[in-house]
């Protein structure tokens, strides 16, 4: 029988450590989207923040599918929505009323859209009180 040395061991170990820990960040199982404060609602009904099933999502799609701006160096250490999407005007393709609202497959709305016309099967919410605002 052969033996493996010590040394080729321990550098295969080491070599695939690193790729199993970039993968081993928390992913929290719902995150609160909350409207920054300087944007005015643009109805009444709608609340000051959206409980998101991130979890749910997670194990679904690919972290970059959301988190598009991110690199593999920061990946893991998520920027809130907000950080990027806060402007108030609800017509700017980068604010926040637009990051969930349109058509782009990086927005709730948009992706959701596209699950339907790909799979009839598949029915993810496009209402909004059905979907992320629910009527409390």
């Amino acid at each position: 029988m052969k033996r493996f040395g010590v040394i080729p061991v321990l550098l295969a170990l080491g070599l695939a450590l690193p790729a199993g820990a970039v993968l081993a960040y928390e992913v929290p199982e719902t995150i609160q989207i909350q409207r920054p404060e300087k944007n005015a609602a643009l109805a009444q009904w709608v609340g000051p923040r959206v409980e998101f099933p991130h979890g749910f999502h997670a194990v679904r799609n690919a972290c970059n599918k959301c988190h598009h701006k991110e690199s593999d160096k920061d990946l893991g250490k998520f920027l809130s929505c907000t950080q990027c999407h806060s402007k108030d005007d609800p017509n700017d393709s980068t604010g926040f009323y637009l990051a969930w609202h349109n058509d782009s497959v990086h927005s709730c709305l948009g992706c959701h859209r596209k699950v339907r016309l790909e799979d009839a099967g598949k029915m993810p919410p496009l209402s909004c009180t059905n979907g992320c605002h629910k009527k409390q």
